[in-house]
């Protein structure tokens, strides 16, 4: 049967704990970053740093009612996050209560408060839907040991080396972000090195982490293969750590890991890096890194009803102890019952992404083909194709990611492509995305903002694409009628 494009405000899976909001024109991609009505009042769940859930909300806004607070609500995992995002952003928090298992933070509202909304989104910091929903309900807590060693164990022989227990599960891939930027700044800032290099583009929220850190300089390297910037910038002595994406998101290209590793270790650097575009069972980074980093959310919760993050610190490197100890006290565990359904789905996550891969190799090679299409891109093409499948383990692919330039309108693309569309990727589901309107809307609605992306190697107007495991013909037939001239 065909593939259909869902309705606006629709969620991939059909679940109040849905991580894919469809949005099936590129007005409504507009409307959703514009924060207008009509779009926003169909959204009840989405990926969930960008869409509050439904539950969510409601669980906030009960308790805010049965303590007599008011202002902007923020319902977060820990005091210790509210406190310390508030300090950063110089919110001022008018209170914060112990509400079950989470916390109930209050502020006025105004630009702090919108401050601290974003830093809560970089970090990953809000409690879950399913953690409001056990709260709405009056549930007892739940104890998340043995799914949580379920998950630690489904994920070692990928994280070779690292002590099962030292495999820790965070409430998304930010928060592990988060919690290893902070670790290598615990380490590093007292030797004097606070800089970061930001090798190639960065998720998002990545950036914003980089571009926010206060008294801390952010280098830009937009080029994965200019090893010899990085030196430069190495050579000043400054550099707390080195994040790169493997390979990085939207472009698909990866950095050659063995010669940066080289670098940092010549010139005293940490190297954070995040395999999330292909996901942990496509490479082994490890061996490279003082500290990975990846989305579970994608490959691991395939089903896309789930958000959650890893993070793994290599144990024989300099420092590796006095980074797991501050990665600990940093992160934000996942909640109880998002592990108990992680642990249900991780266990595929090697064969889901195997085929993912496989299907998205023979839908890619149909795209090169295909009249309107003027490039595409994946991890194991183009110029940076021969440092991914370096990092390649046995049998793996690269992933479910294909990123497609366009010969015609985009728009015109987009709005007739019959399969969901909205943000995220590695789920059994395929989905599209116009992935810079959705993740840089500010900069690809001016010129000047699309000059900086098109600098960077980047079409504005790219479309990105992941495949699902739906059968080959029916992803292709969706878009051989979208693409047709």
């Amino acid at each position: 049967m065909p593939i259909l494009s869902p309705a606006l405000g629709a969620t991939v899976p059909n679940s109040p704990h849905a991580t894919v909001v469809c949005l099936p024109t590129l007005a409504d991609v507009e409307s959703y970053e514009r924060k207008e009505e009509r779009v926003w009042k169909l959204l009840h769940a989405g990926y969930p740093r960008f869409v509050r859930n439904a539950l969510v909300t409601r669980a906030a806004r009960e308790a805010a009612s049965a303590l007599g607070r008011t202002g902007e609500l923020f319902p977060l995992v820990s005091e210790a996050s509210a406190r310390r995002l508030a300090e950063h952003t110089g919110a001022t928090l008018t209170s914060v209560d112990s509400i079950g298992d989470w916390y109930l933070a209050t502020t006025s509202a105004g630009d702090a408060a919108l401050r601290l909304a974003k830093m809560v989104q970089h970090t990953g910091s809000l409690i879950s839907s399913r953690q409001a929903e056990a709260w709405l309900a009056g549930a007892a807590p739940t104890d998340g040991a043995t799914a949580l060693h379920s998950i630690q164990s489904a994920l070692s022989p990928l994280l070779a080396g690292v002590a099962v227990d030292d495999i820790l599960i965070a409430t998304s891939g930010m928060n592990a972000v988060e919690a290893g930027i902070a670790a290598v700044d615990a380490v590093q800032r007292p030797r004097g090195r606070s800089a970061w290099i930001q090798f190639g583009w960065l998720y998002v929220d990545s950036t914003r982490l980089l571009e926010k850190a206060r008294d801390a300089k952010h280098h830009f390297i937009s080029d994965v293969r200019d090893l010899a910037a990085v030196e430069r910038l190495l050579a000043a002595g400054d550099i707390a750590g080195v994040f790169t994406e493997v390979p990085n998101n939207p472009q698909l290209e990866t950095a050659d890991i063995p010669a940066l590793r080289a670098l940092c270790d010549k010139y005293g650097a940490k190297l954070l890096l995040d395999p999330s575009s292909v996901g942990l069972a496509s490479v082994d980074v490890l061996p490279f890194a003082d500290i990975v980093v990846s989305s579970l959310t994608k490959y691991a919760g395939s089903e896309g009803d789930v958000m959650a993050g890893v993070i793994a610190v290599h144990p024989a490197r300099a420092d590796g102890v006095e980074l797991l100890a501050s990665v600990r006290r940093r992160l934000a565990p996942l909640h109880a019952l998002d592990l108990a359904v992680l642990a249900t789905q991780v266990g595929r996550m090697t064969e889901v992404t195997h085929r993912l891969s496989a299907t998205a190799a023979e839908i890619a090679r149909r795209f090169a083909a295909h009249p309107a299409v003027a490039r595409v891109r994946m991890a194991d093409q183009g110029p940076t194709a021969a440092a991914y499948r370096r990092l390649l383990r046995s049998g793996a692919g690269a992933g479910s990611l294909i990123t497609l330039e366009l010969r015609g309108d985009m728009r015109r693309v987009y709005d007739r492509l019959a399969v969901a569309k909205g943000p995220s990727f590695g789920l059994r589901y395929t989905l599209a995305a116009p992935f810079l309107w959705l993740a840089h809307f500010e900069e690809v609605t001016n010129e000047q903002g699309r000059a900086h992306i098109r600098a960077a190697g980047l079409d504005p107007d790219l479309l990105r694409v992941s495949v699902g495991l739906e059968p080959i013909e029916e992803i292709w037939a969706a878009f051989e009628v979208a693409l047709a001239q």
